[in-house]
């Protein structure tokens, strides 16, 4: 994942929020902070972690399979 913000310009703002979900894998993020200005602001936030097992055993208890549940989480982090 590559995550992009620039400040070129007085009172640019712009903030990149890196977050990774991984599952039995390997997970990179390359954030891409550029600042030309004095008074332009740009912010960089990252996170990776795994699924909340509670969550998702709280889902497989309303039915659904372990695919559908991470799929859920997953969906509604990206909202």
């Amino acid at each position: 994942m590559t995550g992009i913000t620039e400040g070129k310009a007085a009172g640019a703002r712009g903030h990149v929020d890196c977050m990774e979900l991984i599952k039995d894998s390997h997970s990179t993020g390359d954030p891409m902070v550029s600042v030309s200005h004095p008074l332009a602001k740009v912010t960089h936030e990252a996170a990776i972690g795994s699924v909340d097992k509670r969550q998702l055993e709280t889902l497989m208890a309303h039915g659904l399979t372990p695919e559908e549940a991470v799929d859920v989480i997953i969906k509604g982090i990206l909202k």
